[in-house]
């Protein structure tokens, strides 16, 4: 009897095993590849006029510090560092882009980390982003926040600026076929020098303005300025943690409309740039962590005057979590039932053989 439980409980944990590496295999792997299958293409009449963007906002990797549960920390850095890692490696093959622009809030703590810490934060976020990116991708990257300070009682102040771009080294206008990016710091109310004159309405050369924080969403003197000085045609912006369109006249600048672009919506926008409108896309978080199941990378693709655009929803990670704590309790559970049954078995073999004693015993005495 012992023989064949241990053979069955042995039989059974084997199953489980196989069991739990599949379906490991299949959260860690499949969920991701068929969930990019429905990605909306967006691609190029003609590749020399065809510039493809891909857009990354507030990935906010975790720092050492901020954690409620801290000793979960290590756990909740590796969780959250995988996941952004698997995510961006689909929407970057998916999208095959010439560019990639990070709109800020790289990291949670960045702002309030000591020079050490900062450093490893920089390390863990060309790790999850740049690990594998071909030599010809151009990276852009903004300060948010949480990396440089500017929110609430956190200022910024002149020495994590320095540190900041000391880091991702670049300079303030970088130009790609015909367009000309340029990086617009709300925190500090800069925007680089253009020397040219600016016309809206040609298009032989697009301006496209880079934010953390979002301009026609949240207007201010500083906005207008950068308006009237730069006249861009497209913004991209962050901060909101949401997706949105939002769009204006780009001379009256009297209303904003605005488009909220959720999972449930999603398709390609298409516009046609130098008419009337300047547009400005906010693009969502692409971090579990945000208190929000909606999730993702901004996908744009600019030729000549056209642009196209959609956001590549990720998975929810709290599902998968979820799905996790449930085998694991499942786990315990079968184990806890396992241990009950050999040991009631156990229990009733030995009942057994101490009641056979006991009636040997007194069919002795019995028998004398």
């Amino acid at each position: 009897m012992k023989l064949y439980g241990r053979c069955s409980r042995r039989r059974f944990l084997s199953f489980w095993l196989v069991v739990t590496l599949v379906y490991v295999f299949y959260v860690e792997y499949c969920v991701y590849m068929w969930n990019s299958t429905t990605w909306h293409k967006l691609n190029c009449e003609n590749e020399r006029d065809c510039t493809k963007i891909l857009l990354v906002a507030d990935p906010q990797i975790i720092g050492q510090r901020k954690e409620i549960i801290h000793f979960l920390t290590p756990f909740a850095i590796l969780d959250s560092d995988l996941y952004l890692k698997n995510t961006y490696y689909w929407a970057f093959r998916f999208a095959q882009p010439d560019i990639v622009i990070f709109l800020g809030d790289l990291m949670d703590e960045g702002s309030i980390a000591k020079n050490a810490e900062f450093y490893s934060y920089v390390r863990r976020v060309f790790n999850i982003f740049n690990e594998h990116a071909p030599p010809t991708v151009k990276h852009i990257w903004l300060p948010g926040d949480n990396d440089i300070g500017g929110e609430e009682f956190d200022r910024v102040t002149e020495e994590k600026f320095k540190r900041f771009h000391r880091a991702f080294a670049q300079p303030e206008l970088i130009n790609h076929k015909n367009i000309t990016f340029f990086k617009i710091n709300r925190f500090i109310q800069s925007i680089p020098v253009i020397k040219e004159k600016r016309d809206f309405y040609d298009t032989s050369k697009i301006f496209v303005g880079l934010s953390h924080v979002p301009l026609m969403f949240i207007p201010s003197l500083f906005v207008e300025k950068v308006f009237n000085k730069v006249l861009p045609q497209v913004l991209f912006t962050a901060h909101e943690h949401k997706s949105m369109i939002v769009s204006t006249d780009a001379l009256l600048r009297q209303d904003r409309q605005i488009v909220p672009v959720t999972p449930d919506n999603n398709k390609v926008y298409e516009f046609t740039l130098g008419n009337t409108d300047m547009y400005e896309f906010i693009i969502p978080t692409c971090s579990y962590r945000m208190g929000t199941d909606k999730i993702g990378y901004g996908f744009a693709v600019l030729e000549k005057n056209e642009l196209r655009y959609t956001v590549l929803w990720s998975p929810s990670r709290f599902r998968q979590l979820y799905n996790y704590a449930l085998k694991i309790s499942e786990k315990v559970f079968l184990n806890l039932m396992s241990t009950c049954q050999v040991f009631y078995i156990q229990s009733c073999n030995n009942f057994a053989s101490s009641e056979a004693s006991c009636f040997n015993i007194y069919s002795k005495k019995k028998a004398t």
